[in-house]
């Protein structure tokens, strides 16, 4: 679905739906039309209450920080239910979330207007969807909304064109899909939780106007080094974070800083299933705003992007923050109105790192940010690489004592009540395990190991994580028996 917003002087007037379009054009029991002869507006949709006023607010930068020109970022929406006799009008069936929640990504433009009462005018284009395709969203957006800015209501109809008529994604394939005038070779993960690693990515023979991509992980414009110059040396710290399903307060400059930030630590986690929620940009119109910010302890696994410096003194009691963006020259600690709203750039954390830093990676990292966009970018590749590993070792110890509690063909013949069923997990049994094989992971200590270990294992990632090896246990045993 897409949907176009515009934000005028205030008081704040918003003007949502000039076109609205769901995916796919055609009701499940009417075959699908030639898109030539098939009405555009065949599927129209309404932005609905519970989401017009919170998109509109997140799709417009809530600081200072940008003057003039476009710039692209993301949010991530709670869809609740439709409460018992509520009317949302007559249109299509929505499509079916995954997780219960709405992504919108916005081209935000700001441009000179001397006819205004502040001296410019601000629009943005945002596409919502129900998909967490990053990647692909990100490319879809930076190249619908300065179309539309240029050449207005034609090409916005053009790209819903385009949208309408994608086939459904398919799980483990590339899809090769056509976007005014590009085509895009999305590689489609397996599973949302599913590590996609830029290997799968085909050298196959492209056009000039070919795009590769891999849709679920975060863009690779502008490097994510660039956001995280200031935290190099505590990024290990921060990924034990994450993974050890610790609320992080993410801030930036920018909501396009904080939302590609909080994507691609997301994607960290991966293969870990996500038990935490994450807000690539979040502000105080959000109708969680109340349940997420309160002077309660913050929730388990939440990464929260933020660029108002309200929600400094309103999280001051988080245990972590993360302010994104360059180490401070001196001269820039020293100016009353800073480059950066809220904190200053770096990591401030109650948190004590169990793993040891690659050091030959750091040094990588320092030498990129000196040099040029080409050596920020392939370390960025390295770090993304380089986590993704640490989290498949993680792994490693859980998954070899995981092997000894699948039931045996002699033990499945003698107890066919239990037999697809996974023995229980015992705490003990497994720390014995990890004592005699050790994890693939470069712990400081032996001790410092079995300390993660027993965090991870309390974390609410691991209930998930054992609940979806049993689903999987149980399918094979099922299927051989």
């Amino acid at each position: 679905m897409t949907a176009h917003a515009t934000m005028h002087d205030d008081p704040i007037e918003v003007d949502i739906g000039l076109t609205d379009l769901s995916h796919p054009p055609s009701s499940p029991t009417t075959p699908a039309k030639p898109l030539s002869h098939a009405p555009s507006m065949a599927r129209r949709l309404s932005v609905n209450g519970q989401l017009k006023s919170p998109s509109a607010f997140s799709a417009f930068p809530d600081s200072s920080g940008f003057d003039e020109g476009s710039q692209t970022h993301s949010f991530r929406l709670r869809l609740r239910e439709r409460a018992e006799g509520e009317v949302w009008g007559t249109e299509a069936p929505r499509p079916i979330t995954v997780d219960g929640f709405i992504y919108g990504f916005s081209c935000f433009t700001r441009t000179r207007d001397a006819s205004s009462e502040r001296g410019y005018q601000q629009t943005s284009t945002v596409v919502l969807t129900h998909l967490a395709y990053p990647s692909l969203f990100y490319t879809l957006i930076s190249k619908l909304g300065p179309s539309f800015m240029s050449h207005g209501g034609p090409m916005l109809e053009a790209a819903c064109h385009n949208i309408a008529s994608r086939p459904d994604p398919i799980p483990g394939t590339n899809a090769e899909l056509g976007f005014l005038g590009t085509v895009i070779n999305a590689e489609i993960p397996q599973a949302i939780d599913t590590q996609q690693a830029m290997s799968a990515i085909t050298s196959g023979k492209m056009g000039e106007s070919d795009v590769q991509m891999l849709v679920s992980i975060c863009p690779s414009e502008p490097p994510i080094l660039t956001h995280f110059e200031a935290v190099l040396s505590h990024l290990w710290s921060i990924w034990e974070c994450v993974v050890l399903c610790e609320p992080l307060l993410i801030f930036g400059h920018s909501p396009a800083a904080t939302s590609i930030a909080v994507w691609w630590l997301r994607d960290l986690l991966r293969p870990i299933p996500l038990a935490g929620d994450f807000r690539p940009f979040f502000t105080i119109h959000d109708t969680d705003h109340t349940s997420l910010v309160n002077p309660r302890p913050p929730q388990a696994g939440l990464l929260l992007g933020v660029t108002n410096a309200f929600f400094e003194r309103a999280c001051k009691h988080w245990p972590h923050v993360l302010s994104l963006g360059h180490p401070l020259t001196p001269q820039e600690k020293t100016e009353k109105n800073g480059v950066n709203i809220g904190a200053r750039p770096g990591w401030k954390s109650t948190h004590r790192r169990y793993t040891s830093r690659d050091h030959a990676l750091l040094k990588q990292l320092e030498q990129a940010c000196r040099g040029s966009d080409s050596a920020k970018r392939k370390a960025s590749e390295a770090l993304r690489e380089h986590f993704m590993s640490r989290t498949t070792a993680l792994l490693v110890p859980l998954q070899r004592y995981l092997q000894t509690l699948i039931p045996t063909p002699s033990e499945s013949r003698s107890n066919l009540a239990s037999s697809s069923r996974l023995k229980p997990f015992s705490d003990a049994a497994f720390f014995v395990s990890l004592k005699a094989h050790g994890s693939p992971l470069p712990f400081k200590s032996n001790s410092k190991q079995r300390e993660f270990y027993e965090r991870w294992l309390r974390s609410p990632a691991f209930g998930l994580w054992i609940a979806r090896q049993e689903e999987v246990v149980q399918g094979v045993l099922k299927g051989i028996m």
